[in-house]
């Protein structure tokens, strides 16, 4: 016949408790309120059903104070979240739980979060459809969510306008160099922000010819 279980102890820290049950090797941490609810004290027994309530139910709790620790820190994507969560060895019905819990207070929506982040990135630094498309996807946003966003974002804005917008951020380096360099070089590097060839190639025209404006007069 096996030993009870039984709680053996229970150390407070702050808001959270700590609880030393036989069989486990390590403490759990828990709430005040699952304390009180139940009846939570040093050498009550109790059985498997109840541990196994009692450790979904810190769990649920963990995640949640981890869930609030990340998204106090910056917005989050919900994919973005999950992975972390993941990380954190949490399991999947607990961070279901809290994601659709996250979801219904308006704490989590990846359209809201899509759009500042495309907004935030233009405002850096200006790129193409693509390269806006890659950067909501690398923060796990759904594609095709990313897509529509980049597509209400870019609407009305000229490429060439763009392209104008984020070259000039280099061009103090680019006028160093000889004119087919800078111009090689200026085209790989909108090329790589996702500014087509014709777009590129207009705007550096068009700073070049600026600077040769100025320097005329």
């Amino acid at each position: 016949m096996s030993d009870p279980i039984r709680i053996l102890q229970i150390r407070q820290f702050g808001v959270r408790y700590w609880l030393t049950i036989s069989g486990l090797e390590k403490p759990i941490a828990v709430g005040e309120e699952l304390v009180q609810r139940y009846r939570l004290k040093e050498g009550i027994v109790v059985t498997e059903p109840q541990l196994a309530q009692l450790l979904a139910e810190a769990e649920l709790a963990e995640c949640d104070r981890e869930t609030a620790r990340l998204l106090a820190m910056r917005d989050h994507s919900i994919g973005e979240l999950k992975l972390k969560l993941v990380r954190k060895q949490f399991s999947r019905k607990s961070i279901q739980e809290i994601i659709k819990r996250y979801e219904s207070r308006g704490l989590l929506d990846d359209s809201h979060y899509a759009h500042n982040l495309a907004r935030r990135a233009l405002e850096k630094n200006p790129s193409g459809r693509t390269f806006l498309v890659a950067t909501l996807v690398k923060k796990h946003v759904n594609r095709q969510l990313a897509e529509e966003t980049a597509d209400m974002v870019l609407a009305g804005t000229d490429e060439v306008t763009l392209a104008v917008a984020s070259l000039r951020k280099r061009w103090r380096t680019l006028r160093q160099l000889e004119l087919e360099t800078a111009r090689t070089r200026a085209y790989t590097y909108l090329g790589r922000r996702g500014i087509s060839y014709e777009a590129a190639r207009a705007a550096f025209e068009q700073l070049y010819d600026q600077e040769n404006e100025v320097e005329d007069y």
